[in-house]
């Protein structure tokens, strides 16, 4: 079948793919042909349905439009020109970045997460971030997912090694086409390696600019979803495939700067956190449990918040402490900075770092008091009740609606369509009879 020619011009841009997050932090979007994205930004129409859709494209019934909900019409969509790049190891796809603008704005994810940027620009701090996702490959397509049972389901690798020099040497190919995939993508990596799991594979990215650290982060994830089918494979980011694997994270990495320096950074002070560090990481205690669910979106992220599953179950934080929910990480100015642990591989980069960086900015401006670090084992140290994370989906998307912080923060619009969308989620699939309850209850009960 011949090549359209469009889409093979010496010039990409004219024949690019325009891609903008939903609340899941989903890429939607399509081919806009004929013009040359890289001009400057350029605003066009776009269904504001996206912004309407759960994951499996039933509607919401979400309060940001002014219509029927029958009758979605088309929203801005501001084309950003500087996040142009390559998203295929074979060819030329080319992909932009947008974002709603407009009366869609202030419920945009990006716009959420720009909004929250501009605060801590107001103090005077430049954000840096970078993220890290573990993913499952199964050796499996579209088709055999859906026909067979999970436990025939085939994962890229067999049983728990993580780290391994041996299984990395094995996938040289593989790791080679994910360097080359990024390289190309200018969404370089500071790391790559299997992870502890069967078919997991962990990829740190590397550290920039917040905004676009979130940008990469949401490329990312939906061009590994991409690439793995064009080698007969699946990539999942879900929180927790099985109870009986480890779940899979989205840590976030974060430094504040300001006038170039690290102003998370005092090499006098205790694992060298300065008193600006302290009081944003006591803010993002203080706000945990009310934020949760920007960094914990999906019915299925509260069976990662267990005890024993590498993943923080109440508020907490420690110098060089994976079991905390915030990891102060000690070092060179250049390199000191925090690990925000809460979010899983399925939270919106944009959400989940707009959760991190505004709840850490609030402390800065409240002031709350810092708990004691811990030392030890967190999930055991702060076992109490009272202290835990919100257990499920229902109770997180309750106290973020409640919040008159959130309200502050994110703006009450956005609040309110959020909340929305995750209670409907939660409503799709608490009512859902499964497997489990069947092969548990049916005889027995």
């Amino acid at each position: 079948m011949p090549t359209d020619p469009r889409f093979t011009g010496a010039n990409p841009a004219r024949a690019a793919m325009v891609g903008v997050s939903d609340f899941d932090g989903v890429l939607r979007g399509k081919h806009v042909l004929g013009e040359d994205l890289s001009d400057g930004d350029k605003v066009i129409k776009f269904s504001e349905a996206v912004l309407a859709w759960d994951c499996t494209y039933r509607v919401i019934p979400a309060s940001f439009t002014q219509k029927p909900l029958s009758a979605f019409g088309d929203a801005d969509l501001r084309i950003l020109s500087g996040t142009g790049r390559s998203v295929s190891h074979l060819g030329s796809q080319y992909l932009y970045l947008a974002e709603f603008t407009g009366a869609h704005e202030n419920i945009c994810p990006r716009g959420v997460l720009r909004k929250v940027l501009r605060r801590a620009a107001d103090h005077g701090y430049d954000c840096t971030a970078g993220f890290e996702f573990e993913f499952i490959l199964f050796k499996e397509n579209a088709d055999t997912i859906e026909e067979k049972p999970f436990g025939e389901w085939a994962p890229l690798t067999r049983g728990p090694f993580g780290y391994s020099i041996a299984r990395s040497i094995a996938q040289h190919e593989l790791f080679g086409e994910i360097l080359a995939l990024c390289e190309k993508a200018r969404i370089p990596l500071s790391g790559l390696h299997f992870e502890t799991g069967p078919g997991v594979v962990e990829a740190s990215l590397r550290h920039c600019d917040a905004l676009e650290a979130a940008d990469r982060a949401t490329i990312f994830k939906s061009m590994i979803k991409a690439w793995a089918q064009t080698r007969g494979m699946m990539a999942t980011f879900m929180a927790k495939v099985s109870e009986k694997w480890p779940g899979q994270s989205g840590h976030i990495h974060i430094s504040m700067s300001s006038d170039s320096q690290n102003a998370f950074y005092d090499g006098d002070a205790f694992g060298n956190v300065s008193d600006l560090m302290r009081q944003f990481i006591a803010g993002q205690l203080e706000y945990m449990n009310e934020f949760c669910v920007l960094a914990a979106p999906n019915f299925n992220s509260y069976k990662r918040l267990v005890p024993g599953s590498w993943a923080p179950i109440c508020p907490s934080w420690g110098v060089d402490n994976r079991s905390c929910a915030v990891r102060a990480i000690p070092g060179e100015p250049s390199a000191h900075r925090l690990e925000y642990r809460l979010p899983g591989a399925d939270a919106n980069p944009y959400l989940a770092l707009a959760c991190a960086i505004g709840s850490g900015i609030l402390g800065v401006e409240t002031g709350p008091a810092l708990p004691a670090s811990i030392v030890g084992d967190a999930s055991v140290e702060m076992c109490r009740p009272s202290a835990r994370l919100p257990q499920s989906l229902s109770e997180a998307t309750s106290r973020f609606a409640e919040s008159a912080a959130a309200s502050d923060v994110f703006g009450e619009r956005f609040v309110g369509a959020f909340s929305c969308s995750r209670h409907w989620e939660w409503q799709a699939v608490q009512h859902r009879v499964t497997d489990f309850e069947r092969r548990r209850y049916f005889e027995i009960i």
